[in-house]
């Protein structure tokens, strides 16, 4: 992917001039990002192609993988959506790690076993039984689902390890694409100065994610956040080099979508908390971009992910 950048005056100027054709160009960069890879995939000659799409948390890795299957349906393939969430091990058999408590980010909170053989079964045989891991009980149910491709389908495998060799290596060459989705360009202001990182982007989308859709407060997405990156670095960043593909999906208007959603959020922060002088930094850089109405978003935009409809 070629090297871009963000800029806080241009994206200001661009903000208050024309506000739609901002947004609208920022959507087309996403999806030709999207359409230019899946045209890749569609050339490989392998009868069952499989995306493997792997990213740090708030990257977008979901909402990715439903864009790339609705697109390839629309280029006359089936496409379908798998997650390894559904290949968890059941709640009481996940993995103890070094600091006595569960480890849910290790790649061997997965059922690997089954991972594998499934696919493997859609890569080789082009079917497999799918399981479903059901988050309020903790455990896989009995239901399953027996997934057949056809010639020229494809399998979008979305999950923070789909890029692990412990998984990827069990596949034939021939079949596979290793793809990369994250916040992968930061904003810059006075054309140098660093002044809002990729990591930030998606603390602040997984703070908003977080409180509107999953009943978890500020407090505890920062407390969350340190383990959360720790993950990250030590099951993803040694294979993010491996991706075919990098997909950037910062959106270069979202902080100005934000803004008004994140800063109250953040002036609740109780002053003890220890990420209180990091709020008050946020919230100081947040207000000097330009505000916009979520309502401008296009209903299936990427960031409906985290502000939500």
């Amino acid at each position: 992917m070629a090297e871009y950048k963000h800029y806080l005056e241009e994206i200001n100027r661009q903000a208050l001039e024309d506000p739609d054709e901002f947004i609208s160009s920022c959507e087309h960069r996403y999806s030709n990002q999207i359409r230019t890879y899946v045209r890749e995939v569609i050339k490989k000659e392998s009868d069952n192609k499989i995306i493997m799409l792997a990213g740090p948390s708030s990257s977008g890795k979901t909402t990715s993988a439903n864009k790339m299957a609705r697109l390839i349906s629309r280029m006359g393939y089936n496409a379908y959506v798998i997650s390894l969430d559904d290949f968890y091990k059941n709640r009481e058999e996940i993995p103890v790690g070094p600091d006595g408590k569960q480890d849910f980010e290790t790649v061997y909170a997965l059922e690997l076993p089954i991972l594998t053989e499934c696919l493997r079964g859609l890569a080789e045989n082009g079917e497999a039984d799918l399981p479903h891991f059901d988050f309020d009980s903790g455990k896989r149910t009995d239901a399953v689902i027996h997934l057949t491709l056809e010639k020229g389908d494809i399998v979008v495998v979305e999950g923070l390890h789909a890029l692990n060799p412990i998984i990827t290596d069990c596949l034939p060459a021939e079949s596979l694409t290793k793809m990369y989705v994250s916040a992968a360009t930061d904003i810059y202001k006075n054309s140098d100065e660093m002044f809002f990182s990729k990591r930030e982007i998606r603390f602040v989308r997984r703070m908003m994610r977080d409180y509107q859709f999953r009943g978890s407060s500020v407090e505890n997405t920062y407390n969350m956040w340190p383990k959360v990156l720790a993950g990250e670095v030590s099951y993803l960043g040694p294979y993010k080099g491996n991706a075919d593909f990098v997909l950037d999906s910062v959106h270069g208007y979202e902080l100005c979508i934000y803004k008004d959603i994140v800063v109250p959020l953040l002036q609740d922060l109780p002053q003890t908390h220890e990420g209180y002088k990091n709020a008050v930094s946020i919230i100081r850089r947040l207000q000097e971009f330009e505000s916009l109405e979520k309502s401008r978003m296009p209903k299936s935009s990427l960031l409906r992910e985290f502000v939500g409809k």
